[in-house]
């Protein structure tokens, strides 16, 4: 059966090429798949972190004199939601007003779309990265969770960043760290030997029942395709029974029963990372009324025939416990 035009290509449809990414996995666990974290008070964004106890527990003996010394243990982090825009325009004598109708509907729908797949494609990237200090560009997973070739609560400051994450500086504050390791193969006498150990170290669990800046969500494991290929082998290895399927665990990866997903921005990122990642305590966080300000058209100045449409959005990642976040690389 031979389909008619009219039923092969629906109106308004067309091909999807825009980007050369298969997904914007951050984009959708932190922006599109999950409640929207406003700013509390607004701009800035801080919390408090109590890094040290008071030391103050000790053996007495009878009539022995009471110590006195006041520990304040509070620290304050902060950071400054930053600024994002989009924007798509269109010219009152473009061929699509004159035939009116469907034709304008296309023409602006297809802009629009354009429109969101640049911004998209945009904060991918900067979810992902680590951003110089310039004061307007949004923090990312590069800021966040850094990487050390020791093996340990090593995350220190971000590079261009001397004061530290959200302002507090490891390098004085040494729990302010995420878990780092360094591996050489993707085995399970390697790398995956050093995420069962980066797994039981980051599982804080306080003594005490206080309220703690959470979020809400759950973990994510995430790597690019090279180590994701080859741990769906190394599943496939330990499973005798697999029918005829040469590729029957692709996308089953599992690792204490999280999903292991692939992001495809990861796959130009030459040490193979593995970020695990704790969105309980790491978020994308939105000023309110600012995660997705869409304008009316509005006429350009000097261009009374030209309309603009904007879309703003003010928001930041924010971490408010490194020491739920960890990533394994290679050299």
């Amino acid at each position: 059966m031979i389909a008619t035009q009219e039923l092969l290509i629906r109106k308004g449809a067309f091909t999807d090429l825009q980007t050369d990414l298969q997904d914007h996995v951050l984009v959708r666990n932190l922006w599109k798949g999950r409640n929207k974290d406003a700013f509390p008070g607004g701009d800035p964004w801080q919390f408090q972190l109590q890094i040290d106890h008071n030391h103050s527990a000790s053996v007495v003996e009878l009539y022995e004199d009471d110590g006195g010394a006041i520990v304040d243990t509070l620290l304050e982090g902060e950071v400054n939601a930053r600024h994002v825009n989009a924007y798509y325009h269109y010219e009152n004598h473009e061929k699509a007003f004159q035939k009116g109708g469907h034709a304008i509907v296309n023409l602006v729908n297809s802009r629009y779309i354009a429109m969101i797949i640049s911004m998209w494609e945009l904060m991918e990237g900067i979810l992902w990265s680590l951003p110089s200090n310039d004061g307007k560009t949004p923090y990312g997973i590069g800021y966040w969770v850094t990487r050390n070739a020791t093996e340990g609560f090593n995350g220190g400051n971000p590079s261009g960043f001397t004061s530290g994450k959200a302002g507090i500086s490891q390098d004085t504050y040494s729990r302010w760290a995420n878990w780092t390791s360094q591996y050489v193969s993707i085995t399970k006498q390697d790398l995956v030997r050093r995420m069962r150990t980066a797994h039981r170290k980051i599982r804080f669990r306080s003594p005490v029942s206080h309220a703690n800046p959470t979020f809400g969500m759950g973990n994510g494991i995430f790597t690019n395709s090279d180590v994701i290929g080859i741990m769906e082998e190394l599943l496939e290895d330990q499973n005798m029974n697999l029918g005829n399927d040469l590729a029957s665990k692709d996308g089953m990866t599992l690792f204490k029963s999280t999903p292991v997903v692939y992001a495809p921005y990861l796959d130009d990122d030459s040490q193979d990372p593995v970020y695990m990642l704790d969105f309980k305590y790491l978020t994308l966080g939105f000023l309110k009324g600012w995660e997705y300000n869409l304008s009316k058209p509005y006429m350009v100045p000097g261009k009374h025939n030209v309309n603009r449409v904007d879309l703003d959005v003010s928001c930041q990642m924010i971490c408010t416990d490194l020491r739920r976040q960890a990533v394994i690389n290679t050299a």
